[in-house]
C-alpha cells in the first residue's frame, strides 16, 4: 500500500466509511431458535415475532472525526399498525413520505445498552434506502445523531 493510500491518521481510505449491519433486533436474539422459526414473519427490512414485537430496519449515520463516518443498519421496534402500514407503502410511490416512531432495538458499540430501547424517529430520505434515524428525545442518541465521534472510538 502506497502512502497516498492512507487519510493522515494512517487508516486506508477505503475504511473511512463503514457499514454495520445487524443481523436480528437483541430482543429477538434472546430466542431459542426454534421458537424464533415457529413465531417469526418477516425479511431483512422488517419483522414481527410473535411475544416479542415489530421491527423496521432503519440507518443511524453517525458523523466521526477526519473525515471518516459509520452507519449503522440497526432494528427500531415499532407499534405493529406501524409495521403494517411500513409493509403497505415499502413498495409504493408513498414509501417517501412514511415516518416512524420506535425504540432502538440493537445496543450499539460504543454505547451499547445506553442506546438500547432509546426512543428515535426514523424518515425516508431516499427512495431507495430503508428509513433514517433522524431524531430522539433520548439525550446520548440525540448526541450520536448530532455530533461528531472519535473514529478510532467507534471503529475499532
Amino acid at each position: 500500500m502506497t502512502d497516498s493510500a492512507l487519510c493522515a491518521c494512517g487508516a486506508p481510505l477505503d475504511e473511512r466509511d463503514r457499514q454495520i449491519r445487524f443481523r436480528l433486533p437483541d430482543p429477538v436474539l434472546a430466542l431459542d431458535p426454534a421458537e424464533l422459526e415457529a413465531g417469526r414473519w418477516g425479511n431483512d427490512v422488517m419483522m414481527a415475532v410473535e411475544n416479542v414485537g415489530a421491527f423496521v430496519r432503519c440507518l443511524l449515520p453517525v458523523r466521526l472525526s477526519h473525515g471518516f463516518s459509520a452507519t449503522f443498519a440497526l432494528w427500531l421496534g415499532v407499534h405493529p399498525a406501524d409495521l403494517q402500514a411500513a409493509y403497505d407503502v415499502w413498495t409504493a410511490p408513498e414509501y417517501i413520505d412514511l415516518e416512524l416512531s420506535g425504540f432502538v432495538a440493537n445496543a450499539i458499540e460504543p454505547w451499547g445498552a445506553d442506546l438500547l430501547a432509546a426512543p428515535a424517529r426514523a424518515v425516508v430520505k431516499d427512495p431507495e434506502h430503508v428509513p433514517y434515524i433522524v431524531e430522539s428525545s433520548h439525550d446520548l442518541l440525540a448526541q450520536v445523531i448530532t455530533e461528531e465521534w472519535p473514529h478510532h472510538e467507534v471503529i475499532r
